[in-house]
């Protein structure tokens, strides 16, 4: 009995490892999704396939945001989504094509601070 009372802890604190691993990785995942996501935005020449996609990057972006709510970079990538989607909805894809470029030079920036870790 006493030898299960002292693994106890160890494995209190191996599952909170695994928990907080697996939370990074679903982050992570759904950042690459939204990074996919703006890339085709970027190559997308018709406009309504770009607001999709904007929508979509955008609703993986909140996810990430969810766990990290005061991430500047984050933030920032949903502004220009939003920016893609205005200017998408307003036939403007050479517009929109810029607010994809500048969002993901916002995501790129989360993934170089996440390798510096």
């Amino acid at each position: 009995m006493n030898k299960i009372l002292s693994i106890l802890p160890s494995i209190f604190i191996l599952s909170l490892f695994v928990l907080s691993s697996a939370n990074v990785q679903a982050e992570d995942i759904r950042l690459q999704e939204a990074i996919k996501q703006t890339e085709a935005v970027v190559l997308a020449t018709d406009v309504k396939v770009m607001t999709q996609l904007a929508q979509e990057a955008k609703e993986y972006v909140i996810g990430v945001k969810s766990t990290d709510p005061k991430n500047e970079y984050l933030q920032e990538g949903l502004k220009h989504l939003d920016d893609i989607i205005k200017e998408s909805q307003a036939d403007k894809a050479a517009a929109a094509r810029k607010a994809a470029i500048a969002a993901l030079g916002e995501f790129n920036q989360i993934e170089n601070k996440c390798k510096l870790k």
